[in-house]
């Protein structure tokens, strides 16, 4: 593609998104006005036996990684994480421009295992404001509050807000959505809030989603914080569900526990729907089903109205798309459909043990508010090797847990949507031992929801996991960690390719990150076999990737170096302003 053509694209792309937004021709010219993880609920079943029977691909399902869930937080106090070796000590990495981290008035944890070390932030999430792409906001699981009944530092709730186009943030804690950060009521229970996502609505109006729950009980919820100019400021949470607590803040029996929730909101009008895993357990605890769930706002996130189921049940199920689901990603199209993608385990039976059984990206459709909803299969998805030391899916060589879990983007001046997710599908295996993992990203696109194309491979030869995607006028960028620049070491960068539709696959890949870094900083456990130290066990589920109208893409993602010159390395924040063209 020539660079004087796509500058003429661009400049009819940019034409066309004043028609579908809306928005004023000076709009431009000025700006407008954070997974914990742990938690009790996920840890309720034991392991169980494998069954006699078992799918033909090597690594396990969904229907069973969700019911035996061991995942661990890494912050076990009695040992020592890896950021403490370098207190004391100069920052051994250099300058970080044109990388900016995010992250101001940090704080430094007081006890347990990251003691003297700055405190991290990951999982990132952005988005772009349609109206203005000057102005961003982003956010994580950020740590920088002491929780006083824990005794722990822990994930409460922040925005970082930019109308500089990334250049500088301003960080915002929101309000009241943990004991920490004052929560009365029922909230006033929950000890964490985590699996941050963002989105813009009209009139600079920010969604800013988070579980929240207790670690003290089975407590869960989703909260919505509601932004009215930009980012500068967010209101009171508002509950899109709240289980196993009552009103008082005292624990309630449930069977549920609410996770990873994401938020899409129409540009136009005050709709905004929120969808999340809704794990589902009986009276022993033992693991039932994880369907993704919806509720939809029309008053831009002040009320809620009813649960609609989004993934098929169990009742009557003969084959197909199962519960047994993780990871959903939805989005609102120019028509007011809603699409939303998920990780979910296809099977014949409900045992999930036959031979052509296996986990794929599904997709759902509704043309009716939500209210129901028509699921179809797009792709396989592999998701990558068990390590039962680490008891989540990992990377060869090392510790933090992984997800093949897709996102999904629309396009709304081409109509078209686009989903990504990595899988170990050309990794090396003998038999159902994984060898060595070879993570790859996977794109695909369909223009009616229905119909979706064969997948197409983005990135390099090594390890690539974490993908992030957003799509402008045909523009396709993606984001994502690679071991390309340390194919055998155990350090990670983080990378971008970019390209008009699919011809993305074989667009060069470009090194976003300056320099290689240790993913092993913060987050520290003990093996459940080994009994060894294992460092770096949790950097985050996702990353995230952001696009204007100006054809400005903002990855987003778990930097490893903290501040140089600042402090010493830790997980901060970082991103940065990069053309898309």
């Amino acid at each position: 593609m020539h660079r004087h053509w796509g500058r003429l694209a661009a400049a009819a792309v940019l034409a066309a998104a004043l028609v579908v937004f809306g928005v004023p021709s000076q709009a431009l010219a000025r700006p407008a006005p954070i997974d914990p993880s742990g938690h009790p609920g996920a840890q309720r079943s034991a392991r169980s036996a494998a069954p006699a029977s078992r799918p033909s691909v090597p690594n396990e399902l969904l229907a069973k990684t969700l019911a035996e869930d061991e995942e661990d937080d890494g912050t076990d106090p009695a040992v020592s994480a890896l950021c403490q070796d370098y207190l004391g000590s100069p920052n051994p990495y250099g300058a970080t421009a044109p990388n900016v981290d995010a992250i101001n008035g940090d704080t430094v944890v007081s006890t347990g295992s990251q003691t003297g070390c700055s405190s991290a932030q990951n999982e990132t999430t952005i988005a772009s404001n349609p109206a203005n792409p000057k102005n961003l906001v982003a956010g994580s699981n950020d740590y920088r509050v002491f929780n006083a009944r824990e005794a722990r530092n822990d994930s409460s709730g922040y925005a970082y807000s930019s109308f500089d186009g990334g250049k500088t943030w301003t960080n915002v804690q929101l309000p009241h959505l943990t004991y920490q950060t004052g929560a009365t009521g029922a909230l006033s229970d929950m000890d964490s809030a985590g699996d941050p996502v963002v989105a813009f609505g009209p009139h600079n109006t920010v969604y800013y989603a988070n579980i929240v729950f207790s670690r003290l009980n089975n407590g869960s919820g989703i909260a919505v914080s509601v932004s009215h100019d930009g980012g500068r400021t967010f209101g009171e949470p508002s509950m899109v569900i709240l289980d196993g607590a009552n009103p008082d803040g005292s624990a309630a029996p449930t069977n549920y526990f609410n996770d990873k929730e994401w938020v899409a909101a129409d540009p136009r009008s005050g709709t905004v729907y929120v969808t999340w895993t809704r794990f589902t357990y009986d009276d022993d605890g033992e693991y039932i089903e994880s369907p993704i769930v919806v509720k939809k706002s029309t008053d831009y996130g002040r009320t809620w109205g009813p649960l609609t189921r989004v993934a098929p049940g169990l009742d009557g199920f003969n084959g197909g798309i199962t519960p047994f689901d993780q990871g959903s990603s939805p989005q609102v199209g120019n028509d007011g459909a809603l699409y939303v993608a998920y990780e979910a385990s296809v099977c014949a039976t409900t045992a999930c043990d036959g031979a052509d059984d296996h986990d794929a990206v599904a997709v759902a459709t509704s043309h009716n508010g939500g209210q129901t909803f028509k699921n179809v299969e797009v792709g396989l998805d592999f998701d990558f090797p068990t390590n039962e030391d680490v008891g989540s899916q990992t990377l060869t060589g090392l510790n933090f847990r992984l997800n093949s879990f897709p996102q999904l983007a629309y396009d709304r001046l081409a109509d078209h949507l686009w989903i990504t997710w990595a899988d170990d599908r050309n990794g090396s295996y003998d038999g159902f031992t994984s060898i060595k993992t070879n993570g790859d990203n996977f794109l695909v696109d369909s223009r009616d929801g229905k119909h979706w194309s064969a997948p197409t491979t983005v990135g390099t030869a090594q390890d690539e996991v974490f993908p992030a995607i957003a799509v402008v006028g045909g523009r396709v960028a993606i984001s994502y960690y690679t071991r390309h620049w340390d194919p055998s070491g155990i350090n990670l960068d983080y990378a971008m390719s970019t390209g008009w539709g699919s011809r993305v696959g074989s667009a060069p890949v470009r090194r976003v990150t300056t320099v290689s870094e240790n993913p092993n900083v913060q987050f520290v456990g003990i093996g459940l076999e080994s009994g060894e130290v294992l460092q770096g066990e949790f950097i985050g589920d996702y990353t995230a990737i952001s696009m204007g109208i100006d054809f400005k893409a903002h990855p987003c993602w778990t930097d490893f170096r903290g501040n140089p010159g600042v402090n010493t390395p830790n997980q901060d924040v970082y991103t940065q302003a990069i053309s898309a063209l």
